[in-house]
């Protein structure tokens, strides 16, 4: 009798942990973009400094001017073993002016976001495809002693 009540016990257990595996699970990376703190943008003129006590750290900057922050948050849903999905993706575009404050600033969604397809390699005529990484190889040490 008790080994059945033990057994029937282990059995629950296991299959309470097996349903909470499959619950979805939701992750969020990056910075959080909150929609109050977008209003301080439009109703003050916030400099550098203060962008960056409200928002935090950008994601990243401009590669060509220290004048423009990117802050990107991605959500992602995942069920059990299946394929994880993004659910939101947000980028927050800051500008500023020469006087360190903020110029524009532009919020990014999925709806922005242009689809690329990508197209498969055709082969052409040229015998070029044809060479092997060998074949490429032997054909540089060929050119080097060739030239003068």
């Amino acid at each position: 009798m008790i080994f059945k009540k033990k057994s029937t016990l282990v059995v629950v257990i296991l299959l309470c942990n097996f349903l909470i595996a499959c619950q979805p699970r939701i992750t969020k990376h990056g910075n959080f973009i909150d929609i109050n703190n977008l209003d301080l943008i439009k109703k003050s003129k916030l400099n550098k400094s203060e962008v960056l006590e409200i928002f935090g750290e950008p994601t990243t900057k401009s590669t060509f001017s220290d004048n423009v922050w990117y802050y990107i948050t991605l959500t992602q849903y995942e069920k059990a073993y299946f394929e994880i999905k993004n659910t939101e993706n947000k980028i927050l575009i800051i500008s500023f002016d020469n006087n360190q404050i903020v110029k524009k600033y532009s919020l990014l969604t999925e709806r922005d976001a242009t689809e690329i397809t990508i197209s498969a390699r055709k082969k052409g005529s040229n015998s070029q495809d044809d060479i092997t990484l060998i074949q490429e190889f032997f054909s540089i040490f060929s050119r080097k002693l060739d030239a003068p």
